[in-house]
């Protein structure tokens, strides 16, 4: 291997001070140099500015159309529901007034067998549904199968039937006059239950009132509270059963209780029943009180001895 040696050799002062020079002007151009390297170092600054701003541009379009798109597929949802619940009370309504119809239709001709067996396919369909019949068609109905009752026994299941439905139908409004009442009174009723039922749950509407607008429950030709100067407003039994047979019931709520009665002695006075169920038995004071169910709400009736 051959080996070089080199000997350095030292600049002049002017060689130094000539090489100072280019290398100043190789920093800080004059001329079209310094104008070169400005455009090429602001062309370049540029050029990210405008990507940016376009990326910016870019955002924005998309979000706009975005939200336009959710503005309009919103619209649609909500106009689309509209129609949708429109078309449905409409087929409701439509449903209800058809089976309507077959109820009255039946009640033309109530002792015929095919027409019990459609009354009472009517009245399954609309307990299964939340489709609620007219109350002047449950009347008009309800009475026809009660009359022909007493000619064919096999209408009063249907009378019954329509009894009960028209209690799905029944509310109640009552204003009171309330009075004061002693610390620790109590008022007293009686109450007669079905053999192997249970007997309905009793409360009371916390108000006082005077004696003649009281609640009473109790057998005809008592009164259990008469050493009383004040009564319970309302009285509400709920659920289980019972026997109304020598009863007096007034100012009494009846709520999904089943009803027992043969047709002896009753007294009823603004009495509602909703929801309730009637076993009664096909008698004649048993159809008067019928055709006083399926017309009004609340009921008052009386049956004597």
């Amino acid at each position: 291997m051959q080996s070089y040696l080199v000997e350095a050799v030292a600049l002049s002062e002017d060689n130094q001070n000539w090489v100072r020079e280019e290398i100043r002007r190789a920093i800080n151009p004059n001329g079209w140099k310094k104008t070169a390297n400005w455009l090429r170092y602001w062309s370049l600054t540029g050029i990210c500015i405008t990507t940016f701003l376009t990326l910016i541009a870019i955002t924005i379009t998309l979000v706009i159309f975005a939200t336009n798109r959710v503005s309009q597929e919103s619209e649609f949802r909500g106009t689309t529901q509209t129609r949708l619940t429109n078309i449905e009370t409409r087929l409701g309504g439509i449903e209800t007034n058809l089976l309507a119809l077959r109820a009255a239709q039946a009640a033309n001709l109530p002792t015929d067998k095919k027409n019990i067996a459609e009354a009472k396919a009517v009245l399954d369909m609309v307990k299964q549904s939340a489709i609620k019949l007219p109350a002047n068609v449950v009347e008009q109905s309800g009475r026809a199968f009660i009359d022909a009752s007493s000619k064919e026994p096999a209408a009063w299941n249907v009378a019954l039937g329509f009894m009960s439905y028209r209690s799905v139908l029944n509310n109640y409004n009552r204003a009171v006059q309330t009075v004061n009442v002693p610390a620790g009174s109590n008022t007293n009723f009686e109450i007669r239950g079905v053999p192997g039922k249970a007997i309905p749950t009793v409360s009371e509407i916390p108000y006082g009132v005077a004696p003649t607008d009281a609640a009473r429950y109790e057998l005809i030709g008592k009164n259990l509270n008469e050493h009383l100067k004040f009564g319970t407003a309302q009285l509400i039994l709920t659920g289980g059963a019972v026997n109304f047979d020598d009863h007096y019931v007034k100012h009494v709520f009846f709520i999904n209780v089943e009803i027992h009665y043969t047709g002896r002695p009753l007294v009823l006075q603004d009495v509602v029943f909703v929801n309730c169920n009637f076993i009664f038995e096909n008698t004649p004071p048993a159809r008067q009180l019928g055709q006083v169910l399926v017309a009004s709400s609340p009921v008052n009736f009386e049956k004597g001895s």
